[in-house]
This record gives structure tokens, sequence and C-alpha cells, in this order.
């Protein structure tokens, strides 16, 4: 019988994947992994336990989408952290606006520059 085995990788599309991959290399300290040449620009960032973020730098198919302002409301990806309070502080730095989860739990919701949303939230 055919199942799942877990999750493998995001995608996401940026307009600069430069910009975007420091913006991620900056606030989650993420490595690059090798990726092939397939024909367009973008990155494939290590999330640990085989897992990976895809930048792709293509045009935007939503550019005429209105998004919600809190992330939590919007296609977005999550991601498990130890300290929600620390990349609180690293949004607050760099000048990256969140909302906090209106669940209660210890979780945040920003954009990226290219208004991709995504969330933290403190694993224990």
């Amino acid at each position: 019988m055919a199942k799942v085995l877990g999750l493998d990788h995001v995608s996401i599309i940026v307009k600069d994947a430069d910009a975007a991959v420091t913006f991620y290399q900056a606030l989650l300290g993420l490595e690059k992994l090798e990726r092939p040449a397939l024909g367009f620009p973008g990155y494939w960032l290590d999330l640990h336990n085989g897992q990976s973020l895809h930048i792709m730098q293509l045009p935007n198919p939503n550019t005429d989408t209105k998004r919600p302002e809190h992330g939590g409301r919007d296609y977005h990806f999550a991601l498990r952290v130890d300290s929600i309070e620390m990349f609180a502080l690293k949004l607050e730095q760099l000048q990256m606006p969140f909302t906090r989860s209106r669940s209660g739990r210890k979780a945040l919701f920003a954009k990226d520059p290219d208004n991709n949303a995504f969330e933290l939230f403190e694993y224990q």
C-alpha cells in the first residue's frame, strides 16, 4: 500500500533569489544545499532532517491577489523553532513586522520581502 513518508520541501516564488536567500539566511541561519541547474535562478536551503526550502525566482502568478495582513490566514509554511522570543528579536532587528499567534500558542507570523507568509512556532 502506498503511504506518505513525510514532508520533503516547501517552494516559494520570489522576484530576487539573491535577496531572498540573504533574508532567510540572516533570519534563520540556514545553509545552502546543492541545487541542480533548473533553468531559472534559485536556491535550496537546508531545514534539517531531509527537508528543505526551495527559493524560485520566477514571475509571480499572484500579483493581483490581495493577501491577508495576518500570515496565519494566508498560504504559509511553518517551521518549528527552539525559542520564539529569539526569533521575534531577530525580526525586530531586521525591521520586519510580525504578528503573534491569535490561538495563544508560542508562535508568530511574518512575511518575507516578497510577501510570502511563514510561521515560526516554539516546539517543546
